[in-house]
């Protein structure tokens, strides 16, 4: 028997979604990426910055050009931990906050779409694919 194609689809899956996301981020210039902050930071206030790079699976030097571009965009403010002078801490601004808004309409959209013509169990099938994707990989590394 031969084996499905999984990887492939998955790597076109994701870079569909991320060009979807991206093409609609009008302006702002988040993108998936910088949501994926943005929905971390309204969770997670004030969070450590290694928090965030941990939860979204980025690379540390990844996070910081990430953070840099939202700082700019005045989504966030960095600032230093009290317990730790070493320490990062990220908080979203007014501006992010809006921003957390029109991601999550457009993140639904996409959910939306994305289940459309599926059932609920259907649904749930991916999504424990996917999480399963995930634990797989991170016990591997």
């Amino acid at each position: 028997m031969r084996l499905p194609r999984l990887i492939f689809l998955l790597f076109n899956a994701d870079r569909a979604v991320r060009r979807w996301i991206d093409a609609r981020s009008g302006d702002t210039g988040i993108g998936a990426s910088g949501a994926g902050v943005l929905f971390y930071l309204a969770g997670h206030e004030n969070a450590l910055i290694g928090d965030v790079t941990a939860a979204l699976g980025a690379s540390p030097s990844g996070m910081s050009g990430l953070v840099n571009r939202l700082e700019r965009g005045g989504c966030v403010t960095r600032s230093p931990d009290p317990a730790d002078a070493r320490a990062v801490r990220l908080a979203l601004t007014p501006r992010g906050l809006s921003a957390v808004s029109r991601a999550r309409e457009l993140v639904d959209d996409l959910n939306q779409q994305l289940t459309a013509g599926f059932n609920e169990a259907e649904v749930a099938v991916v999504q424990r694919w996917l999480e399963h994707v995930t634990r797989v990989s991170m016990h591997r590394e």
